[in-house]
């Protein structure tokens, strides 16, 4: 019998199976898919360069252990990009930008002082009697860039939790290649998915998997909420107040298209992270980070649902099309044939990209973290006030439940 299970090979199950390791206590990691990584996977072989899937940002540096492994293994990761908005293909001017940037920044302080006494309603809602600004649409955009959902499904107070500082530096050699390091010696078995949990057991709990059933002393979960609300069979059921955190910790949106140019196409832009102002559509473009002819597109909330829904050439001509209109109609000939996509929304044992907590949920992030019976322990993104979203957040989260787990199983403090 093995001790411990954890369940879901991201970050937060990583960081568990590392501290569990640390603590010489047995365990399984356990991972559905034949890579691991969960929303961390880096392709490095389609356009010729690291390629993150899903997150890419070290985000809070000096507050993310991340980093440092970063620079122990030899993982680059750069400066932070320069900010850029475009509107009908052209650059705003100098006091545009300062106007838009500066609007922006108001409107998350003011996300910010409105929660300051625990007030938790929909971001929409708090701008409901605003003064009209040509920059609002850029908020909402920006907004749903960080949230992957539309402005009247986020919750405000969980959005004012978050803890932002410092500037976002890119993965440039890949965080899903990070987190692939750092899971190297872990006891990890993968292309293992679990289908079942039975707790009702006071000796044992029991693991259904395709390769057989496994009987273990305490389960962490770190699945994404997700794969936590039609994923897995409990046996009994969750009690209410976790599956209500579960649903109210829904996964937002965001999908990515990497297309790769021939020499210069892209001129002497500099690496730079660009949002064409269209509206409220959330589309950002990442530019030739780390000096190559890439540029990655990310959709966010809606636009990215529906842009999925259509399918991965839909999704490229669309990246093609805002970056033709920045770089000029050369882009559509020097567009190399090879591609990257990812609909993380399709993904079975994904289903989004992170959580974002609904109005008047704030709260249900902490209800997530709670053990249920001391044996059942939950990690993940979803789990933190402080970072969400964020695979730190993720990662320190994972530290937490395996030694809570490790402490109900020996009945005494770590």
């Amino acid at each position: 019998m093995t001790d411990i299970a954890i369940i879901g090979a991201g970050a937060a199950g990583i960081a568990a199976a590392r501290r569990l390791a640390e603590l010489k206590q047995d365990y399984l990691l356990l991972e559905a898919k034949d890579v691991i990584g969960g929303r961390c996977v880096t392709d490095t072989q389609t356009l010729g360069a690291p390629v993150d899937l899903g997150a890419h940002w070290l985000h809070s540096p000096a507050l993310n252990p991340l980093k440092g492994f970063a620079d122990q293994l030899g993982i680059q990761h750069g400066v932070a990009l320069e900010g850029r908005y475009s509107r009908n293909g052209a650059w705003l001017s100098a006091a545009d930008q300062t106007a838009c940037t500066d609007y922006v920044d108001a409107c998350f302080e003011r996300v910010v002082q409105a929660t300051a006494g625990g007030k938790d309603i929909a971001v929409a809602d708090l701008f409901a009697d605003v003064a009209p600004s040509p920059w609002h649409d850029v908020f909402l955009a920006e907004l749903q860039a960080k949230q992957g959902v539309a402005p009247k499904d986020c919750s405000a107070l969980d959005l004012a939790r978050y803890v932002w500082e410092g500037d976002d530096l890119p993965v440039i050699g890949g965080y899903g290649t990070l987190l692939t390091q750092l899971a190297q010696g872990l006891a990890l078995r993968c292309a293992t998915p679990v289908t079942r949990i039975d707790w009702s057991g006071r000796r044992h709990i029991q693991i259904t998997t395709p390769a057989g059933t496994l009987a273990v002393q305490r389960v962490i979960l770190t699945v994404s909420t997700a794969l936590l609300a039609r994923g897995i069979d409990f046996h009994p059921l969750l009690p209410a107040w976790k599956q209500d955190a579960i649903a109210n910790l829904p996964l937002g949106s965001c999908n990515k298209v990497a297309l790769r140019f021939a020499e210069s196409a892209l001129g002497d832009c500099p690496p730079s992270l660009i949002m064409p102002l269209r509206g409220t559509e959330s589309v950002e473009l990442v530019v030739r980070e780390g000096g190559l002819d890439i540029a990655t597109c990310l959709f966010n909330g809606p636009v990215s649902r529906d842009l999925a829904l259509a399918g991965p050439a839909a999704m490229a001509d669309y990246a093609l099309e805002r970056l033709v209109e920045i770089f000029g109609h050369a882009l559509r000939t020097a567009v190399l044939p090879q591609r990257v996509t990812v609909d993380w929304d399709k993904d079975h044992y994904i289903g989004g990209c992170f959580s974002a907590a609904r109005a008047g949920h704030a709260d249900a992030r902490m209800a997530l973290a709670r053990d249920v019976d001391n044996r059942l322990f939950f990690a993940g993104e979803a789990t933190s006030p402080d970072f969400i979203g964020d695979v730190h957040g993720a990662w320190f989260s994972g530290i937490t439940a395996a030694e809570a787990a490790a402490t109900a199983l020996k009945g005494k403090s770590i």
